[in-house]
């Protein structure tokens, strides 16, 4: 068996058990344990229809704000989340229906490989499976308004590639020993007429490095902030033990992508990095790999680029869910992200210390759709009251002001007024044991064009 092979089952074995320790968590309320369903619904509740999409169940439901079923779906596998369209199909993201070539990307998630489409009644009219051996699907996805796809991928280096572009050897020979894949992540346009990828941009055309100054991308990481450091090593050298994810080779592991239309910009949550970082969509794809397509911003952790402190300047902490709050919202242009503050990389606060926090942030955006990078940006709205999950979750602003918050591995669904009141909580009861998880919900209001004409009876209430 090759080297790789055995370090992907090894790696497969330690994300079970890591999962078994992170639904145990403390950050689990007892309450949580003994009331499912529905337990908290408010007149200040936002009038709408919820999409959950249970982790490891096969099931994704739409319900009202008492907890009924309005519609189910039946998506063969388990899966992370699930989108309305305008025209009341759903998109979802879930596992692969094949297996899927692992010979040079040997990790996976069970929720991940395929993006599938299904009309109101259930009926699968469109899917993509990620069967390219060199790309592999994980996590988000995004709709754009042309109905295009932004989605997440793996992208397969040979650790000597990344060696060639001034990887450091001593971070190879810490973290990475024994691995002969390097995985820096990708953003790929999916053009569902034809299945095709018509735009990509990878991280592997943005780094830099000052290890080796005969090598082009030779530079000042603090120097260049719209660069990324290839030797950027926080988690690849001080987590690793602890870390429940896909292993060292899982660079970025980035968990979200979100797109903004009155920009053209791109947002991604990178959990490894503790950042989010803003890209330009304008750049045509064969400018993808240049200077105009470097970082336009990045926020949460200066450390990554060597412009700041480990711990005192760090803002965000393995988070999840970076977007733009849309237009006619309140709070529009800013972003809304789930920092999960997971506290095995705070060494200075207590290990009991364990909450979530929801953070919208005023961005220094010029009139031209440029950044300020001598501007911090501002945190202008933060809830972080009684709620927690180390991984996973997501966070949506309402059109009434509300936010809904998900705790992924709880299976918690909280929203909250602008003053921090819970008006209506969930708790997910599938399936009906440990691992009730919800990667991100989503509420959409009644007067979505996906709902008009449909029959929205209220059934069942889900719950335990």
């Amino acid at each position: 068996m090759s080297v790789s092979k055995i370090a992907g089952a090894a790696l497969r074995a330690l994300f079970s058990l890591i999962v078994a320790l992170v639904v145990l968590s403390p950050g689990l309320a007892q309450e949580e344990e003994d009331a499912r369903g529905v337990v908290v619904n408010k007149p200040e509740a936002f009038d709408g229809y919820t999409f959950i999409a249970p982790h490891f169940n096969n099931i994704a439901y739409v319900i009202d704000n008492e907890g009924r079923v309005i519609n189910e779906w039946n998506i063969g596998d388990f899966k992370r989340e699930i989108h309305l369209l305008d025209n009341g199909n759903v998109l979802v993201v879930r596992g692969s229906p094949e297996e899927l070539d692992k010979s040079l990307i040997p990790l996976a998630y069970e929720v991940d490989g395929a993006i599938v489409e299904f009309t109101w009644d259930g009926d699968k009219v469109w899917e993509y499976v990620f069967r390219h051996p060199h790309k592999r699907h994980h996590h988000g996805i995004d709709v754009l308004p042309n109905g295009n796809i932004l989605a997440l991928v793996w992208e397969y280096h040979h650790i000597d590639e990344a060696l060639a572009l001034g990887l450091d050897p001593a971070v190879v020979e810490a973290t990475l020993a024994g691995y002969d894949h390097f995985l820096p992540d990708s953003i790929v346009e999916i053009d569902r007429a034809n299945s095709e990828i018509v735009w990509e941009w990878r991280a592997w055309d943005h780094l830099i490095q000052d290890l080796d100054e005969k090598l082009p991308n030779y530079g000042a990481p603090a120097a260049n902030p719209q660069r990324i450091d290839i030797n950027y090593e926080q988690y690849l050298l001080k987590s690793i033990p602890t870390d429940w994810s896909a292993g060292p080779a899982d660079w970025m592991h980035s968990n979200m992508v979100n797109y903004n239309p009155i920009l053209d910009q791109i947002v991604i949550s990178v959990l490894r990095f503790d950042e989010f970082w803003i890209i330009n969509h304008t750049a045509a794809a064969e400018e993808a790999d240049g200077r105009a397509s470097d970082l336009l911003y990045r926020w949460g952790n200066p450390f990554a680029y060597g412009a700041g402190d480990m711990v005192e300047d760090r803002k965000l902490f393995q988070q999840h869910d970076a977007q733009w709050i849309e237009e006619g919202l309140p709070g529009a242009g800013n972003i809304l992200i789930y920092n999960n503050r997971n506290n095995l990389v705070l060494e200075h606060e207590l290990a009991d210390d364990e909450y979530s926090s929801i953070l919208e942030i005023k961005l220094p955006l010029r009139e031209d759709g440029s950044y300020d990078w001598s501007a911090d940006a501002e945190i202008v709205w933060r809830y972080d009251t009684g709620f927690y999950s180390r991984i996973i979750s997501g966070v949506q602003r309402l059109p009434n002001g509300n936010t809904l918050i998900t705790a992924g591995v709880p299976g918690r669904v909280l929203e909250v007024t602008p003053d921090g009141e819970v008006v209506w909580e969930f708790l997910n009861p599938v399936p009906p044991d440990a691992r009730q998880w919800l990667f991100r919900v989503r509420k959409y209001p009644a007067d979505h064009p996906g709902l008009a004409g449909r029959d929205l009876t209220p059934g069942r209430v889900l719950a335990e």
